[in-house]
């Protein structure tokens, strides 16, 4: 009974499993989710069924799962096979609208797993993931590594199973499409949606991951075919630009309210400050009033300096107040220090 289907899901669990043991095998605690798939589009009124997989060589303790940022379940006691351990959720979304899942891992010695995750929207017409394939059954011809053996015209009693990516590795930030084909069966199901018979999924990844579709049979059974689309490498993060501005720097001399004997030149001076992407330069505001408290820019303020003092000319008799900022090699600037005064007496 079904001999094409039980050869299809040997071969299937066989490769799987030797799939998943080499990924644990790393030394790492990996957690990725099957369903639902990132991006799709869930009818609203109905649970959300959140399945996957979890794989470290000491074993998954448990697995937290959270819905926009917040923890809605703790889930212990994982199914586990060797070193795959599996999961379900079942999230009923509160009303209509966008939800990201995300899953985190952690091992028997409490190593965390980097997360996983998949938005989607819920209340809606499920959006159209999947293009269908409306090409006549004789002439449908996926490529399978390996290649099982097919009937070209399977007894109408016998069901039909394939389910394939193609190509099944690639090199981070590449695609690869998932396919499948199936015959004499009740319905398809793919990213926790009813599909067509025939159908593919485009990916693009930057891990490795593992995609399941649930065919339900004409007797009311049902069964879970996955393949994994295997990826070498890593993709490369962009460097993000730095726009965050360097500390403000503090004045030092002279000192704050400082009364200084009559001469015509000041050095000022304040403390250095570091960041990332060096320090280009600084900038210092010096203003005065004779006694009228009507402070007013000296000449040539703002001044610029590419070290830790700068020298002003100043008159005997007037009050001066003075600040700095600092500009780092991206051109951030840091906002202005507080006022420092200083007054240079007439005698």
């Amino acid at each position: 009974m079904r001999n094409l289907k039980r050869f299809f899901s040997f071969m299937m669990l066989v490769f799987v499993i030797t799939a998943c043991g080499g990924e644990a095998a790393s030394g790492g605690a990996y957690v990725w989710i099957d369903v639902p798939l990132n991006g799709i589009t869930i009818p609203g009124g109905q649970p959300v069924q959140v399945e996957g997989h979890a794989s470290h060589p000491g074993g998954i303790d448990k697995v937290e799962v959270n819905v926009n940022g917040q923890l809605v379940e703790m889930l212990q006691g994982l199914s586990t096979t060797g070193n795959l351990s599996s999961f379900v959720y079942s999230f009923n979304p509160p009303q209509p609208g966008e939800y990201v899942i995300q899953v985190v891992a952690y091992a028997a010695g409490g190593k965390a797993s980097e997360p996983d995750s998949a938005r989607i929207r819920v209340g809606e017409q499920a959006a159209v993931l999947i293009t269908n394939t409306p090409t006549p059954v004789s002439s449908w011809t996926p490529t399978f590594v390996p290649t099982p053996t097919f009937t070209p015209t399977p007894p109408p009693d016998e069901a039909v199973v394939q389910f394939q990516a193609e190509p099944a590795e690639i090199d981070a930030g590449d695609c690869s499409r998932l396919v499948w084909h199936v015959e004499n069966v009740q319905s398809v199901v793919f990213g926790g949606v009813d599909q067509a018979f025939d159908g593919s999924y485009e990916v693009c990844l930057c891990e490795t991951k593992y995609y399941p579709l649930t065919v339900i049979y004409l007797d009311g059974s049902s069964e879970k075919f996955t393949v994994e689309v295997k990826v070498n490498g890593v993709c490369a993060t962009p460097v993000p630009e730095d726009t965050t501005p360097p500390p403000v720097p503090s004045p030092v001399v002279p000192a704050n309210g400082l009364e200084i004997g009559c001469k015509s030149s000041q050095s000022l001076a304040w403390l250095p400050v570091e960041d990332p992407s060096g320090i280009s330069g600084y900038q210092v505001e010096v203003q005065r009033h004779s006694g009228d408290n009507n402070w007013q820019g000296v000449s040539g303020s703002i001044f610029n300096s590419s070290g830790k003092t700068i020298d002003v000319s100043v008159e005997c008799g007037w009050y001066y107040r003075w600040r700095v900022r600092a500009t780092d090699g991206k051109g951030n600037q840091s906002n202005w220090s507080g006022w420092f005064q200083f007054t240079i007496v007439l005698s």
